[in-house]
């Protein structure tokens, strides 16, 4: 809500009302119309939205030492921050965190009331994203394993783009999903793409419990046909 001040003859306002936003920049005071989002349609958005509400409810069902257990969990395994260093979950993030990945990735049975016990049987190693050679719009992205991969968990593929150059670096936020393949597979290939534009593809190993391992990625454009 706006903040009026001097009602009866207002002559500056902070914050939003009837869809405009008021502040001030550089001494210069600004009403702004809220941006509308696009209404797009598409099932990812509203399936993950009731994949973390259904989980929410879930969690509130778990005994105390179940939840306990979820704490002991996210203790062992620290987060990376963004400042290079590490933050301890919650066991409601961690529960969350390990079975959206689990439901997302296959289906509502994947959901766990206590945490894993076994760490990830493998991880990803020698990423290699290129232009693929079979169909136009195609790219390939090839990895190898460390370990030994299950045909129970996954490899996450996701993609960012098409960017006009290959020197756009900054694309954490636009990469989106884009298939997956059982965990014992090394190969993916990422079809009707756009000729002539550049994408970011990177891959990860999750298992069938939701434990995540570090993203690779790789460049390539895709191929132009023969």
């Amino acid at each position: 809500m706006a903040k009026i001040k001097s009602p009866l003859m207002s002559l500056d306002a902070k914050g939003s009302v009837g869809g405009l936003t008021f502040s001030k920049v550089r001494g210069i005071n600004i009403a702004k119309a809220k941006s509308m989002p696009a209404r797009r349609f598409r099932t990812t958005q509203p399936r993950n939205r009731s994949i973390l509400s259904f989980l929410s409810m879930y969690f509130a069902e778990l005994t105390a030492n179940q939840r306990l257990a979820w704490q002991q969990w996210a203790q062992d395994h620290p987060e990376p921050d963004s400042f290079g260093g590490t933050f301890i979950l919650t066991a409601h993030q961690a529960f969350i965190k390990l079975n959206f990945n689990a439901v997302r990735l296959d289906d509502w049975s994947a959901k766990s009331a206590e945490p894993p016990i076994d760490e990830p049987a493998a991880s990803l190693d020698d990423l290699t994203v290129e232009t693929g050679t079979v169909a136009e719009g195609d790219i390939q992205v090839d990895w190898s394993l460390q370990g030994t991969g299950d045909a129970g968990d996954y490899g996450e593929i996701q993609i960012a783009g098409p960017f006009m150059s290959p020197a756009r670096q900054s694309i954490e936020s636009r990469f989106r999903y884009i298939g997956s393949v059982a965990g014992n597979v090394v190969t993916y290939t990422a079809e009707s793409l756009t000729v002539g534009m550049w994408y970011w593809l990177r891959v990860r190993y999750i298992t069938a419990e939701g434990q995540a391992t570090p993203w690779l990625l790789g460049q390539a454009t895709p191929y132009e046909g023969p």
